[in-house]
């Protein structure tokens, strides 16, 4: 294996030639002949940039004022379609999260490792999950949970020891934030057909997106109204009976962008127990005020009704992976019994809902300043059927207030930013037995909690460009925590009361970040940065006394924080082929992890130290016009520092051993091809999973695997008032209908006997095949 300290020396290397190549690039690009002309000051520049927006605003108005004359007295103009961005272009993000109100592009943010995936990804692949399309992106590993498309996400190893939802990440689409204040996120929302693309921000990015922005940012692109403009309906259907019915109705105009989606899934499931049926709606309107504001309303809602399987054992696993699992041995029909896992028996289902609601309201206070506003209601409410059966509902509210400033300091360049926000989550929820009888029959209550998370914060951001070539960037967040939790538990036999557990903590946070960028020629990109992430303890981290794992306070338990540290390049070695090249370390301090006390009793403990670091690589070749071939690879090594893990027999030193549940080595690679002309088009992929250890004494693995997908797909254009366009697709996945399990768990056990006990794997699916149709109406 290749050591991290030779992987550093080749990312430097190829940097240094890059620049190389970048430079002579620059050099031979010239004129011989021509003199050498004088640089432009960073004033210079400066001027010349407000001089384009001046000129563009007062388009805009001449533009307004024809729009207001009578037709006799408009000059006839002749009007032609803008083509298309050169395919060899260098992509232009838009952040989503900073101007997503207008159309006005801005460049990323300085110093961060960032990807996308391209809007074919989701137009030419509108299946079952976001999963499918962010393979493709290095560093970011997507895993089955407890639902259709809930998955647990990892980025850098961050949020790998999640076995449902997404924690350690932060979750975004179109600038809302989907993240409720106790860290929890879920991609129950997220439609693969709704998508034009998603964003990612690898690395800890507390300074950018607050508390727990461990692992990075995500943020979900949907389709405007410009890009539909008419309606469009799709239907899917496929192996195990899935099938999905959508609408999208979408216009623009001057002064208005709407985008209204809705879509309807259901299907049997490939595991037993885990068919579902769920609807989503999404609306996005965006109306200019006027030249100088803009406002934004946005509204999601997700319900979801899915029966859910319990993982398995190794045995389980490998007599048949499709099954429901949980041996009825361990359960007493009709009777509660914590220990139980039959999923038939216990009725193991979700009976979900979740809504957004908010709006944006973004100023142009001059030329050069940009206030936004932004306030929303998130409220999640939830009936989970498990061996105890779950009421909670979550009413979520946020605000955020940021201004951004384009200015100088003397005569360089300088990006400023401030921002201020304040949200608020509270929790009423009750838990009861499941009397295993088949129904989910409700028994007795066991417990009662209430709890609040209210967070206040302030973040500033300075990026100044203090050469042609080089940026210095800054940044600084703080969060001021306050989380209180009341509980009563209740004896499962009498009834009767038997503790009343509380906690009321504070947590004050601090999150500095800088970074340095070196662009010598368009299309070269290579900067190192430092930066840092912080989470607090949840609800149910601080109701778990640490000694006996029985309900209780747990008082000693401490927030968790990291520091990134990482060198990176991204480089346009050929107008047809760029290539982004990582290298990370990340030292944790504090990690909060679950032990499993005695009796099967568990309580949330902080390791002391861990290092994560890695390497991130991805290329995007065109060789020809209508071909692409791209790929991404992520290795890590995670491995504990300082830990001593508590087990039943006493307390073992961790120390150098492997992070449970990190995947070591993710490799995606994609070969695609659309011939334009007549409309046809095709690709094929495959993702490689290396294997990795589940428990934290490195005895036990998960299987390795290989699975490759492919497709064909169709346009079919007609120059029609009523009927636009066909687009069709056939996709074959898993073509060689391999066995393989799509997510572990971290679990205990000393020994690889021991381990194989516990349940651990969750399936991917078999062989499956699936095709629908997009059609493009009035």
């Amino acid at each position: 294996m290749v050591s991290f300290k030779r992987v550093m020396q080749i990312i430097v290397a190829i940097t240094v030639l890059g620049s190389v190549a970048a430079l002579e690039h620059v050099t031979f690009a010239q004129e011989p002949t021509q003199p050498e002309a004088a640089q432009a000051s960073p004033r210079e520049e400066q001027l010349r940039e407000q001089l384009k927006g001046i000129l563009k605003e007062l388009d805009e108005l001449q533009k307004a004022r024809e729009g207001a004359l009578p037709p006799e007295e408009k000059a006839k103009v002749v009007t032609e379609k803008v083509a298309p961005e050169a395919p060899d272009a260098m992509p232009e993000y838009e952040l989503s999260d900073l101007s997503i109100v207008s159309k006005r592009f801005q460049k990323r943010p300085e110093g961060v490792s960032l990807s996308a995936t391209i809007p074919a990804e989701t137009d030419s692949q509108p299946t079952r999950t976001m999963k499918e399309s962010m393979e493709s992106l290095p560093g970011v590993v997507l895993r089955q949970a407890n639902g259709p498309r809930d998955f647990s996400m990892m980025i850098r190893g961050q949020g790998a020891k999640t076995t449902f939802a997404i924690r350690d990440i932060k979750i975004y689409e179109d600038g809302f934030q989907q993240t409720q204040s106790d860290g929890l996120s879920r991609l129950d929302m997220q439609d693969p057909w709704f998508m034009r693309s998603v964003e990612v921000t690898r690395g800890a990015s507390s300074s950018l997106y607050d508390n727990y922005a461990l692992g990075g940012m995500v943020q979900f692109r949907t389709r405007r109204g410009s890009d539909i403009n008419g309606v469009e309906t799709f239907l899917s259907g496929g192996s195990y009976g899935y099938q999905k019915y959508a609408l999208a109705v979408g216009q623009e105009t001057d002064k208005i962008d709407i985008a209204l989606f809705g879509s309807q899934v259901k299907e049997d499931g490939y595991i037993q127990n885990s068919n579902y049926n769920t609807q989503t709606l999404n609306l996005n309107f965006r109306f200019k005020v006027d030249d100088k504001q803009n406002f934004y309303f946005k509204a999601i809602s997700n319900w979801l009704d899915t029966k859910v399987p319990t993982r398995l054992t190794q045995a389980q696993f490998t007599a048949n992976d499709r099954q429901a699992g949980g041996a009825q041995t361990t359960c007493t029909p009709g009777t509660y019994n914590a220990g139980c896992a039959n999923a038939l028996l216990l009725n193991q289902s979700r009976v979900d809902r979740r809504t957004i609601v908010g709006g944006m309201y973004e100023r142009q206070i001059n030329a050069n300043t940009i206030l936004t506003i932004e306030a929303d209601y998130d409220v999640k409410d939830i009936q989970q059927t498990f061996s105890q059966i779950g009421e909670s509902t979550n009413p979520n509210y946020k605000t955020y207030t940021d201004l951004r400033h384009d200015g100088q300091l003397g005569e360089m360049p300088l990006k400023s930013y401030v921002g201020f926000f304040t949200n608020q989550m509270d929790q009423n929820a009750n838990s009861f037995q499941n009397l295993a009888n088949g129904f989910g029959t409700k028994g007795t209550l066991l417990q009662y909690s209430r709890g609040s998370i209210f967070n206040i914060g302030a973040r500033f951001r300075e990026e100044l460009e203090f050469a042609p070539t080089w940026t210095l960037a800054a940044g600084l967040g703080f969060e001021q925590s306050r989380l209180s939790v009341d509980a009563n538990n209740y004896s499962p036999t009498t009834g009767a009361l038997t503790s009343s557990p509380s906690a009321n903590r504070n947590f004050s946070n601090w999150a500095p970040e800088t970074s340095l960028t070196w662009k010598p020629a368009e299309g070269y990109r290579h900067w190192v940065r430092g930066s840092t992430g912080y989470g607090i303890p949840t609800f149910g981290n601080l109701l778990r006394d640490p000694v006996t794992g029985l309900p209780g306070s747990n008082f000693d338990l401490k927030a968790q924080k990291n520091v990134n540290v990482e060198i990176g390049t991204e480089s346009k070695l050929h107008k047809t082929l760029t290539v982004q090249l990582v290298g990370f370390m990340t030292f944790f301090k504090d990690e909060i992890i679950t032990q499993t006390i005695s009796g099967g009793n568990t309580a949330s403990v902080n390791a002391d130290s861990s290092k994560y670091q890695g390497i991130e690589a991805s290329f995007d070749w065109q060789p020809v016009t209508g071909a692409r071939i791209s790929g991404a690879y992520t290795h890590i090594d995670a491995r504990y520092v300082n830990f001593s893990d508590r087990t039943a027999a006493g307390f073992q030193v961790r120390d150098g051993k492997q992070v449970p549940n990190v995947p070591t080595d993710v490799l995606n690679g994609k070969a695609a091809y659309d011939h334009a002309p007549t409309g046809w088009g095709g690709w094929v992929e495959a993702s490689y999973y290396n294997s990795y250890y589940l428990n934290n004494s490195n005895t036990f693995s998960i299987p390795s695997y290989v699975v490759a997908n492919v497709n064909v797909h169709k346009l079919i254009q007609v120059e029609n008032s009523w009927f636009r366009f066909a687009k069709l697709y056939l996709e074959l996945d898993n073509i060689a209908d391999k066995k393989y399990a799509a997510s572990g768990q971290v679990i205990g056990g000393e020994n690889a006997g021991a381990a194989a006990g516990n349940q651990i794997f969750f399936a991917g699916y078999g062989r499956a095949i699936y095709g629908g149709v997009t059609f493009g109406l009035w």
